[in-house]
């Protein structure tokens, strides 16, 4: 049932995304075009380039805006009667959702790394390309298994932030429900309140870890930087599962 939730969720952001999508390798394309053959003056080439940075924007801006409308509508609106029907858990419901957030950050990112070589083939040539990336796997081959470990944290580390973030959001819009007016408001408030304790917290983490140095320490420069996400993504997530499951109120 976990696996139909994330479909369902995927086909209904897929058929609002996939339009902004073509645009915006359309765009790219005829921008990459115009800058290769020296038409990057005038108006018509002001319009596409401004067409070309509100396409870029405005995907990452209408993922953003459908991840927090998929939850609103389909737990918290008129939607939510028939999704807790559902023979689902509300801790499914939720973790439906933040997988499928999670899958089309990935798109989203996916798609800026093929803008970025669409530019690269249509401005220089596919052979460039290629050879950059010949070099790139070639330069992975000879690090270091230290940089290589230090980047495999950085990367799980950011992988950790996005979910702490998705969750983070789904808790303030689940708080911002609780209120019968200014519900927004309430849900923008409590981001702002959030990330500022989080920031006081990050700091004195960061201070703790440099007075124990030892490696046995539990406050290691490896841990510092993946315990404190997934804690605060449990905490988010309990806060949006208490509301959900006990605080709900669809009328």
């Amino acid at each position: 049932m976990l696996g139909k939730l994330i479909k369902y969720d995927f086909k209904a952001m897929f058929r609002s995304l996939c339009p902004i999508y073509v645009a915006l390798i359309a765009l790219t394309i005829v921008f990459s075009l115009m800058v290769k053959f020296n038409f990057d003056q005038g108006l018509l080439f002001s319009i596409f380039a401004f067409l070309f940075v509100a396409a870029l924007n405005g995907s990452i801006i209408a993922s953003v805006i459908l991840v927090v409308t998929r939850f609103s509508n389909g737990l918290l609106k008129n939607e939510g009667y028939l999704s807790f029907a559902l023979p689902v858990s509300t801790a499914k419901h939720i973790l439906a959702k933040v997988i499928n957030a999670i899958i089309w950050a990935f798109i989203e990112g996916l798609m800026l790394c093929v803008c970025l070589l669409i530019m690269g083939a249509v401005m220089g040539s596919i052979k460039e390309v290629a050879y950059f990336f010949h070099e790139v796997f070639q330069a992975l081959g000879v690090v270091e298994k230290e940089v290589l470990v230090t980047v495999l944290q950085i990367v799980a580390f950011l992988i950790l932030e996005m979910i702490s973030s998705v969750c983070l959001i789904y808790a303030a819009t689940a708080v911002g429900h609780l209120f019968s007016r200014n519900q927004k408001l309430v849900a923008v408030a409590f981001l702002i309140v959030v990330c500022v304790l989080r920031s006081f917290l990050w700091v004195g983490l960061v201070n703790l870890s440099e007075r124990f140095t030892a490696p046995a320490h539990v406050f290691t420069d490896d841990l510092i930087l993946i315990i404190p996400p997934i804690i605060f993504a449990a905490v988010y997530a309990f806060i949006t599962w208490f509301i959900l499951d006990r605080k709900l109120n669809l009328e």
